[in-house]
Formats: C-alpha cells, structure tokens, sequence
C-alpha cells in the first residue's frame, strides 16, 4: 500500500441531536402486499366453513391478486428507494487540527477527551440492507453516523451527514492522523487504537503507532500484538523479542 500523505485536518458536516426512522415506502408496499394475501386467506377460511361455501371467490381472487401486484413492485422499488428518516436539532460539528468545533462556537480541545467514539454508517446513496430476504429500501441517506466524546464537563452525541464516499474516505484519513499524531492523549490506548479504520490495519503508520504504545508500556505486548498483526508465529516471536523485553 503506498504511503499515506499528510492531511490537513478540516473535516465540517452537518450534525442531528437525534434522527427518527420510519417505514421507507418499500417496507410499506410490503406490508400492504402481506396485508391483503392475509386478509385474502382469512376470507379464503370464512368462505369454506359457512354455507353457502364459495360465495366470494371472485373478491378473494381479486384482493390476493392486488397483494400479490403491491409485493412485486416492492421488489423492483426497493432498488431506487431510500431510507426514511426524520432529523431534530440541526447543528454542526467541524474537525479541526486544535480540537473539535461545535456549532462554530465551542471548541472542545483534543487533550481534555476522555472518551471518543466515531461510527460510520453509510454514506449517502450508499447501498444498504443487501442481505435482506424480504424487499427493503436499499440507499442510505448518510444520516445515521454517529459521533461521541466526553470530558469533565458533560458528554455529546451527534449523528452526522456523509454526503459521499470522498467524504467518508476523507474523515478515515483524518481519524488516522489524529490518533498517530497521539492527539488523543487522554484516551486508552486500546481503544484509540481501535478508532482506526478497519483498511489502514495493514499500512505502517498503523503498524508504528501500535508498536510505540507497545514501547511506551500503554498497552500490554500480547494485546498490542495482536492489533499489530503478524503472519506466522515466527514472525510473532521476532516481534516480541525486538519491542517487548
């Protein structure tokens, strides 16, 4: 993997004290479609045990047949469909190199952090729910990332908006220069170590990082050798006898 360059550190996007989730209209064709295939059985049940027997055959046929229409259509619309969600208390967070900004008023400096926690969902138009075997909205509106961070004086958690991919690569780059640039002083190693994202694991400034906590005696050497990675056990022997005695 080639090195990683320098990357300023000014990250802004637009913040949600919280997010409300709703039905996307894929889910709601669904339930519509189950809707009337059970009501089309339940009517189906009341034809065949009272007399006369079959009086409504035409109209069970018609209201399994329009279930059966809302379920297809939720197949081929949940490939253009969205997730729906309602958003509260829009504000702002920005990243920068001295600390983090919080609705371009309070900055919570990097050393006074005793917890950080950063989640990446989904960007938007980011496919989503792939796996799932019932129809589903599969684009994500990049809403659902989250950020948290405590100090002694309280604790906040955002969600946050990824607009694209660029942006969510971008904000991995900058996580990866402000945990090796031991920014988070106040943070256990573990876990900061833990904050970089999952694709750098390989590269060595995540590999360096990881052996000067090892150094430094902030984390024990079996813990930090794991994190660090190795492919034989030869290679785990070598490492140990170099960074742990």
């Amino acid at each position: 993997m080639p090195p990683i360059p320098k990357q300023e550190i000014n990250f802004s996007t637009t913040t949600f004290k919280k997010i409300k989730e709703q039905s996307s209209y894929s889910t709601q064709l669904v339930n519509l479609g189950l809707g009337c295939i059970a009501f089309a059985l339940l009517l189906f049940f009341i034809d065949s045990n009272t007399t006369p027997v079959n009086q409504l055959t035409v109209w069970i046929s018609i209201i399994a047949l329009i279930g059966m229409v809302f379920y297809t259509i939720s197949y081929i619309y949940q490939f253009f469909d969205y997730e729906k969600i309602e958003t509260y208390d829009r504000g702002s967070i920005t990243i920068l190199e001295e600390g983090i900004l919080i609705n371009h008023k309070v900055l919570v400096q990097y050393a006074a952090i005793e917890y950080f926690s950063l989640h990446i969902d989904a960007y938007y138009e980011q496919r989503i729910n792939m796996a799932m075997r019932t129809p589903m909205e599969q684009k994500s509106l990049g809403l659902k990332n989250t950020i948290s961070f405590k100090t002694e004086t309280g604790k906040l958690t955002r969600y946050f908006k990824l607009e694209n991919k660029l942006r969510k690569e971008l904000l991995e780059q900058i996580l990866l220069n402000l945990v090796t640039t031991n920014k988070f002083s106040r943070l256990d190693a573990k876990r900061a170590i833990k904050l970089i994202p999952e694709r750098f694991r390989t590269h060595g400034k995540y590999k360096e990082f990881v052996i000067q906590q090892i150094k430094a005696g902030r984390i024990n050497c079996t813990e930090g050798l794991l994190l660090h990675g190795y492919s034989s056990d030869a290679e785990a022997k070598t490492l140990r006898s170099k960074y742990c005695n």
